[in-house]
């Protein structure tokens, strides 16, 4: 790989593939690697996408019972539909990302979900509180979520898991803090001008800031994942790799990873290597011409304009294998297939978290208390799970997490003494913090980063389902089964199987000759 000379050049410089390298002057001028820019701006971004979680939408469910008329359990199908109706929008947002690029989606998101706001303080009746719903989710917890998520993905290969425990903090930061502020606000101003004041928030502050500070890949500014010049790469890595124990130097590896080469040259053999050949050539020929044709555009433009020409990432410098082949992969389904169970789990256990501690004999107070060891814990799991990330396999991570999961609804119905609660609130909080910060970084760290967004569409469209049916199959258990208990003990083996399975896919090599391509 060609480094370039200079990371700060402008049309006479080239990125690692021989295109044109983009001048950016806050890339340039930042006195940090820029990563930690779109990070800082990427966690703000996360706790924008409030007014679109359950947190938020959930303060004003009481204001659309009482003024708009509906009853508590139609404004909850409401809410189910319109989550499982937005999430579906989420392959296609994915494709957008991945061709147009972090700065210019989250620029185009952010508007939506300001409008998405106003709109919603305008609803009058069932169907614009359920349109109101499918844009919030849509938009917010969507599309802006996974923008978050894919920009630090693009920006961090070997600190990756750090970065995104670091992003979580956004998430559960504003779920401490906001939610109080909202409340205030319905009660001082209403409902409605509530919504108005949020989306006035989003266009006037999270908007600019966004269009200013988001990037897209740092290959296209002459950078690398993770350092401040891609020519400092190559003596870069040994050292970084020892500092941080990265994956490929940890005592403990993915064996499928273990094999590739610099740029993911792993042994392949027989027909499929063959096809393979023919289709990396063709991929070469295309992208050349591509090559080309950015080369002639850029020449046309100076400074800060080229910034928003042509595609946000540079094929021939950022990895990254096809979305078609990595669905056909175990590791796609492992890591979505467990996501879905934790999603759908947590979902339900936190919807039905009084009900369930009050038929194992637990006071509201106590039960209360519960959300104290859940928080710390959460947010401390986020980063510490992500430091993790970058030093062991994820799919080991994900066998102790799953773990952790087998344990609470096994253990869960006999909680009924205050430190058997906070034991469970401690455990629910290590496990959802080891499972975000997971999910957050597995499918660039498996699959690469060029159909990232493509790739983390449809896997969010599936953990979205995921916390949709949750809450009504913990339901089945008091409406069939006399009681929580039950449901939570057949649901029991469910995560120790696919413990078993995330261990045998790592010590067997799951998908190794597929995944050594994406690196």
């Amino acid at each position: 790989m060609t480094p370039p000379k200079d990371s700060s050049s402008r049309s006479s410089s080239k990125s690692s593939s021989g295109n044109p390298v983009v001048s950016s002057f806050l890339v340039r001028r930042s006195p940090v690697y820029y990563g930690w820019v779109v990070l800082a701006m990427s966690t703000l971004g996360m706790a924008a996408t409030l007014p679109g979680q359950t947190a938020g939408v959930s303060l004003f469910i009481d204001s659309f019972i009482e003024d708009v008329g509906l009853s508590r359990s139609l404004v909850s199908w409401l809410y189910t539909a319109a989550t499982v109706l937005g999430s579906l929008a989420l392959p296609l947002m994915g494709r957008l990302v991945d061709r147009w690029g972090p700065r210019r989606m989250a620029t185009l998101a952010v508007g939506l979900f300001a409008l998405s706001c106003a709109g919603m303080g305008q609803a009058g009746g069932w169907i614009g509180v359920f349109v109101g719903f499918v844009c919030l989710r849509c938009f917010g917890q969507g599309t802006l979520g996974l923008i978050n998520n894919h920009a630090v993905n693009l920006w961090f290969e070997r600190r990756r898991g750090l970065a995104v425990g670091i992003l979580g903090l956004g998430m559960a930061g504003a779920t401490a803090l906001f939610p109080p502020l909202i409340e205030e606000g319905i009660q001082a101003y209403g409902w409605q001008r509530t919504y108005l004041i949020m989306g006035g928030i989003l266009a006037g502050a999270v908007l600019p800031l966004g269009a200013l500070l988001y990037r897209d890949a740092p290959e296209r500014y002459g950078l690398s994942p993770d350092r401040e010049n891609a020519a400092s790469e190559t003596e870069a890595s040994e050292t970084e790799a020892s500092e941080i124990g990265a994956p490929e130097t940890s005592g403990l590896k993915d064996p499928e990873l273990e094999a590739s080469g610099p740029e993911g040259s792993g042994p392949e053999t027989g027909a499929a290597s063959e096809d393979e050949g023919k289709a990396q050539a063709e991929t070469r020929g295309e992208t050349q011409g591509k090559s080309r044709d950015t080369q002639g555009k850029s020449r046309d433009t100076q400074g800060e304009s080229r910034d928003t020409q042509g595609e946000s990432q540079d094929a021939s410098a950022v990895g990254g294998i096809e979305p078609g082949v990595a669905y056909r992969t175990r590791t796609f389904w492992l890591f979505t297939g467990a996501g879905v169970y934790a999603a759908g789990l947590g979902t339900g256990l936190l919807f039905h978290h009084f009900s369930i501690l009050e038929e194992a004999g637990v006071g509201r107070d106590l039960a209360a208390e519960f959300f104290i060891p859940l928080g710390a814990l959460t947010a401390a799991l986020n980063v510490g799970t992500g430091w993790l990330v970058d030093r062991y396999p994820p799919r080991l991570l994900l066998a102790a997490e799953l773990v952790l999961y087998g344990a609470l609804t096994g253990l869960l119905p006999w909680a009924d003494t205050t430190a058997e609660v906070w034991a469970y609130g401690s455990v629910f909080g290590v496990a959802q913090g080891m499972h975000q910060a997971l999910l957050g970084s597995v499918y660039a760290y498996y699959f690469g980063r060029l159909h990232h967004g493509t790739i983390r569409g449809l896997a969010n469209t599936v953990f979205i389902g995921g916390t949709a049916i949750g809450p009504a199959l913990l339901a089945v258990g008091p409406d069939f089964l006399g009681g929580f208990a039950a449901i939570l003990w057949i649901l029991t083996p469910v995560p120790f199987l696919l413990g078993a399975a995330a261990f045998a896919g790592w010590a067997a090599g799951w998908d190794a000759a597929t995944l050594q391509r994406a690196h």
